[in-house]
Parts: C-alpha cells; structure tokens; sequence
C-alpha cells in the first residue's frame, strides 16, 4: 500500500553484457511498462518465480534462453517475436552496463548507461513507469480485487480447473468474465494464493511444468 511520505529511493546495478543481451532486455522493459505490468505480474504471466523478471532487470541474471522469450512473448500476448529484438547498440561487443532506478512517489525511472574506457557514462536508454506500490485509490483497489475474488471463486467452483490452467489462460478467462481488459494481474494472482491455501478441500494445487512454467488445477484431496 502506499506510503503518503515515503522517501524517494535510488538504487544502481552493474554487470558485464553483450550487444545482444542489452537490446533484448530493453525490448523486455519496454513491452512490460507498455502492457502495465509490474516485474512480478509479467513474472506471474510466464508462469516463473516472481522474482524471475526483476532478477534480469536489476541485472542479478543476464540473458534470456529460447524458452524465456516465448514464454514472454506468451505472457504479452504478442503474436510474435520480430517486435521484440530491436537492434540498438549495433556493435557486436561486451561492455560493461549501469543501470539507475529511480523511485520517487507514482513514478520509476530507468536509466541504462554504458561505461566506457575512462569510466565515463554514456546514457542509452531513459524509460519511465508507474510505480505498481503506489496505490491512488484505496477505495477501488480493494473493490477491485474483491470483484476478481469472486470470478475467480464461481470459476473454481466450475469446471475451468478440471484441467490444468496456465496463469496467463486464468488471466484471459477473468478478464472476459469481468468485461474489463486492464484489470490488473495481481489481483487474479493473489486470488489463487488464497486458493492453494485453503484448509480443507477441494482447493488449488500449483504445479510446475518445463513446459509452460506452472499451471493451477482443482485438487480434491
């Protein structure tokens, strides 16, 4: 929840990466501010850790695999990969890169610079976005996740978790319930929470998949 005086906080990474790594996270970065979604919530979408996006955007874990980018792509519901590999920093070379974060009231601020032979910084990227802790209106977030809740539940008690979902599927299936296509994912995300936890069943079983990350499936013991 937000903070009324929470003080700005900036915070820096570093790490060494190829031309390659650096446009394909800066295609990843702006595809996820443009579609809305926290780090976690595109994170969710892949069905990854939820850290896993974070992770690659302070610069803790360099690269995508082959698996990485579709699962992306899946989770941005982007028909193909070609709108997300742009070639900036054409040199084919490895440098090493500093990232900014600025985080200041509704607002994050990204700044990637390279650094070069005698230290110097030279801006590559500026990308700005919303800032998902900053909550402006309290009043509607909690009518908005109660609204999911409840799709959700009426969806738990049919037969959509007979079958193993994904969780960018349940996504889908909610936002078409609702009738609303911003409805944030973290709200179907902790919903689900709520359904692993439940004390007596049937309840929401978590499972892990090579293949599509994870998947939710009604369990009944």
């Amino acid at each position: 929840m937000k903070e009324e005086n929470k003080k700005p906080v900036s915070l820096t990474f570093s790490a060494r990466m190829s031309a390659l790594h650096l446009a394909m996270l800066y295609s990843f970065m702006i595809k996820r501010i443009s579609k809305g979604y926290s780090t976690a919530e595109a994170s969710f979408l892949m069905g990854y850790h939820i850290d896993f996006i974070k992770q690659k955007e302070e610069l803790k874990s360099i690269g995508f695999s082959f698996e990485d980018m579709h699962s992306f792509r899946h989770a941005m519901e982007e028909i193909s990969l070609r709108a997300m590999t742009p070639g900036f920093e054409q040199q084919n070379y490895t440098k090493d890169y500093l990232l900014k974060k600025h985080i200041e009231g509704s607002r994050i601020e990204h700044k990637m610079f390279r650094i070069e032979e005698d230290r110097s910084e030279v801006l590559v990227f500026q990308l700005m976005e919303e800032n998902p802790d900053y909550i402006r209106y309290q009043t509607a977030e909690k009518e908005n996740a109660a609204e999911v809740k409840a799709i959700l539940n009426v969806l738990f008690e049919g037969r959509l978790f007979f079958s193993p979902q994904t969780p960018l599927a349940i996504y889908q299936r909610c936002r078409s319930a609702i009738g609303n296509e911003s409805i944030e994912p973290r709200y179907i995300q902790a919903a689900l929470t709520a359904l692993t936890k439940k004390n007596n069943f049937p309840k929401l079983k978590r499972i892990r998949s090579n293949e599509y990350g994870c998947r939710y499936e009604k369990v009944f013991e």
